[in-house]
């Protein structure tokens, strides 16, 4: 090949060789992804960074004020725990027994727990969950070891709320929230007495069970007033339900000498309509940026429509078989839940 050609061919390899090249890394796979309409270079940030979750999980990263006296409210996820001790309305109604017993009458108090998570936009609106559930027990003539025939009394209360809630920001540097949703309410009394009893000339003992549940399910609406002070944040929340409320109601009779073998039931049910009012108060302290502690006092009152049982030793109890009178099954009655609040709760 003549010296002239190969220096024509060599200068032409050496021009298109850059652009062979150039061609070729365009399909060379690399570490960022292109997200269509977005041209900042953030949108290519790694899943995991802590600008997606917006959170650095330094809980006890000191408070931050945005100004001199005032924390702005967290937006994202937020958790709450508290521990409750709340007075219940027992049931029954004061009476004498055959051996001149008294019912007991008046408050039960009894620990609970409650929960509340929830998320908040920075748009002002979000959603929040709650579950409380508190039980305990008491005897309707006392647990001294002189009395013979007591009744050990179980009672339980508890909810569950789900609100669509939305914030407003308010001039004197509180922030309103008010909020409506879903309810769920239950009531439930469990009563349990040993006694002997006498079938036709022989004496048994006789175990009397009553089972009275209520499960309450309705809409409600309220509103927290938060106002924050430094490190302090006080609450208070208010709203009004309205429910529908399944009524059940079971007592047996379970007898047995060894000889003597038998077992009556009673089972009723109805429906009610049941309107409650609830209100609740917090002061809260913030010992970190992401965590507070609190407490605080609330309150839950049942106009009507709870069925309760009856809690009359069985001598006289009419829904014992061994009672007197005609079997009242279910009451339509009042309940009121009273007590304290205490927890901390994680980036509210």
């Amino acid at each position: 090949m003549p010296l002239k050609n190969f220096m024509i061919f060599g200068a032409l390899a050496a021009l298109l060789a850059p652009c062979q090249t150039a061609s070729a890394q365009i399909n060379v796979p690399s570490a960022e992804f292109e997200h269509r309409g977005i041209e900042s270079a953030d949108a290519t940030r790694p899943f995991v960074t802590p600008g997606v979750f917006d959170y650095d999980t330094q809980v006890f990263a000191p408070l931050e004020f945005t100004n001199d006296e005032e924390k702005e409210p967290n937006t994202g996820f937020f958790l709450t725990y508290d521990r409750t001790y709340t007075s219940v309305s027992r049931p029954g109604i004061i009476g004498g027994g055959e051996d001149g017993d008294t019912v007991a009458s008046g408050n039960n108090y009894i620990w609970g727990t409650r929960y509340e998570a929830g998320w908040m936009t920075d748009a002002d609106d979000g959603w929040t969950i709650s579950y409380q559930d508190s039980h305990g027990i008491f005897f309707t003539n006392g647990q001294d070891s002189t009395v013979q025939n007591p009744m050990l009394v179980t009672n339980r209360f508890a909810t569950v709320e789900i609100n669509k809630i939305y914030r407003q920001h308010m001039n004197n540097g509180g922030y309103f929230e008010p909020y409506i949703g879903a309810q769920y309410i239950n009531v439930s009394d469990e009563t349990l007495e040993d006694r002997l009893q006498t079938v036709g000339v022989t004496q048994v003992t006789n175990r009397f069970k009553q089972e009275a549940n209520n499960i309450a399910f309705g809409a409600h609406a309220g509103a927290r007033f938060n106002r924050r002070r430094g490190r302090w944040r006080t609450t208070a929340d208010g709203a009004i339900a309205a429910a529908y409320n399944q009524q059940r109601y079971f007592s047996t009779d379970l007898f047995n000498n060894g000889t003597i073998i038998g077992v009556t039931e009673t089972y009723s049910e109805d429906q009610s309509f049941v309107p409650a009012l609830d209100l609740q108060f917090e002061l809260a302290y913030n010992i970190s940026r992401d965590i507070t502690l609190r407490t605080g006092v609330q309150t839950m009152w049942i106009f009507d429509g709870i069925a309760r049982a009856n809690t009359k030793p069985q001598g006289i109890n009419p829904n014992s078989f061994f009672g007197t009178g005609t079997g009242e099954g279910l009451s339509e009655d009042s309940f009121i839940a009273a007590g304290f609040i205490f927890g901390f709760e994680w980036r509210r």
